[in-house]
């Protein structure tokens, strides 16, 4: 079922804005114009606009219209992150950049050895990265891959920045296509290493997310846990409610 006109504005604009298009600053098309571009109504430009706004992307000033806002606070999906790495060849737009602070293997952990199929205690590649907006740091993640998918993908176990982006590396080294992912979100107390990583004074919240990627034949690809501190995001989801 193709989207709502208004939700395809909104993920046009906000996929130009996540890839580094639109930058903070940058005015938007005039209402007038998203009309003409895209064959609709007034009204479905400004339900458009008011999700960016709401996601906090965008704000609208007098006599300048809509603009992106400075250090827009982008929740990005891990697909959506593939995206950019797809569309751009990086993962991270412009003013982002990661520093991994651990790239190793070690035996798997329940947890993970459910996400990716395999037996608890197996060996599997982990990395750790933290994720800066100049000087800020904003998000902290874990990655696990299979001992399969590191051997074919060495580059996971450096600790060196893969600018393609983890996912878009495995699938060139592989061969081996994401097709679906699977997103779990919640919200909690940080821990005293997250604390840490993210700058933040205790007690403080945080939202994690957790992602699968499986490829075509349903394999899982990658495992990852995302921490970001709690109020530097949000995220808007409008669905259908009738049977």
């Amino acid at each position: 079922m193709a989207l709502p006109k208004y939700d395809q504005i909104a993920g046009d604009i906000r996929g130009r804005i996540v890839r580094g298009e639109l930058k903070a600053g940058d005015t938007l098309p005039s209402e007038r114009e998203l009309t003409e571009r895209w064959s609709v109504a007034r009204a479905t430009v400004v339900r458009a606009l008011d999700v960016l706004r709401q996601e906090g992307l965008i704000e609208t000033r007098q006599g300048t219209g809509s603009i992106v806002r400075e250090r827009a606070l982008l929740a990005r999906t891990a697909g959506e992150r593939y995206r950019t790495a797809v569309q751009t060849g990086q993962v991270y737009t412009a003013g982002e950049y990661a520093e991994i602070v651990g790239a190793e293997m070690l035996p798997a952990p329940e947890e993970v050895a459910t996400a990716l199929g395999i037996a608890v205690g197996d060996q599997v590649a982990r990395r750790h990265r933290v994720t800066f907006e100049g000087e800020v740091p904003t998000a902290t993640s874990w990655s696990w891959f299979t001992a399969e998918v590191a051997g074919a993908a060495p580059r996971l176990l450096q600790r060196e920045r893969v600018r393609e982006g983890t996912t878009r590396y495995v699938e060139m080294e592989t061969g081996r296509r994401p097709h679906t992912g699977r997103d779990w979100w919640t919200a909690r107390l940080a821990t005293e290493e997250e604390l840490e990583l993210l700058r933040l004074e205790g007690p403080a919240a945080v939202s994690e997310a957790r992602h699968v990627a499986y490829d075509a034949e349903g394999r899982p690809l990658a495992y990852e846990v995302g921490i970001s501190p709690g109020g530097r995001w949000t995220r808007t989801d409008e669905y259908a409610m009738n049977d």
